[in-house]
């Protein structure tokens, strides 16, 4: 099946991994989890009870899996619907995730899949799951993922083929996504990235976010920014030099009333 397919995985898992007791682990995935049952809810919700609010999946579009710190998304089909909805969960999921859980690089891309999951249930109580979603697509939204030097995401020229220019016109308009000269290992390109925030950061909201992707960069991992290896503090910086690319500047500031 050809399809629209997103990768993201975590930057710096083993280090969240080996700093981080597996109680502590667990709590941190399940925010993960709901960030992503959250994009693919169409941020909707529904009331479990008194006192607990769930996203609502019954609706859901977008498939999704996990494993390990792995995320994929993917459609059924290679409508221009499709390709709308996968766009609102990844950019849904990116920014909630730059807010709140872990860095994360990603890529939207297009091509072939197959996945085709089963269970074997033994008398003994032990399965074999076989779960293995394999084909270009994923590889090629990997391989992409893997040479960006920052936590951010790509829209990828093949995706972009598949659809109307306009279609990525009013993405850009609807503030989802931009162009931007993105840090590759290989060296910068001007790439269509999503963005990680609708509007522009002031001088006051730029110094606050920038807090923010410090800790996140630090607070899973256990990690101080000092005792970085280069290569990730690299990218803590290309990260914030990202947000700064959304800031508006003012002289003369006002406290917000």
């Amino acid at each position: 099946m050809e399809t629209f397919i997103a990768f993201f995985d975590i930057l710096g898992f083993k280090e969240i991994v080996n700093n981080n007791d597996l109680t502590e682990l667990k709590r941190l995935f399940e925010h993960l989890l709901r960030d992503t049952q959250t994009a693919v809810s169409g941020e909707t919700y529904m009331q479990l009870n008194a006192s607990t609010i769930v996203p609502d999946l019954k609706n859901q579009k977008i498939n999704c899996l996990h494993v390990s710190d792995s995320i994929v998304f993917w459609t059924n089909s290679n409508s221009e619907e499709d390709f709308k909805e996968i766009v609102s969960v990844c950019h849904s999921f990116y920014w909630r995730s730059l807010k709140t859980t872990f860095p994360l690089r990603g890529c939207l891309t297009y091509g072939e899949i197959d996945f085709n999951p089963d269970t074997i249930r033994s008398t003994g109580g032990v399965n074999f799951y076989n779960y293995s979603l394999i084909g270009k697509g994923l590889v090629e939204a990997y391989q992409k993922a893997d040479t960006i030097e920052y936590a951010g995401c790509l829209l990828d020229k093949r995706a972009i083929g598949k659809v109307s220019d306009k279609l990525i016109n009013d993405l850009i308009y609807d503030q989802k996504i931009c162009m931007y000269k993105v840090p590759f290992k290989s060296g910068d390109n001007y790439e269509h990235v999503f963005r990680p925030i609708k509007g522009n950061h002031n001088d006051v909201s730029f110094r606050n976010t920038a807090n923010g992707i410090k800790s996140l960069f630090t607070y899973a991992s256990k990690t101080d920014i000092d005792k970085m290896p280069e290569s990730v503090r690299n990218k803590l910086n290309n990260t914030i030099d990202f947000i700064n690319y959304f800031r508006e500047t003012d002289n003369d500031l006002k406290r917000p009333e």
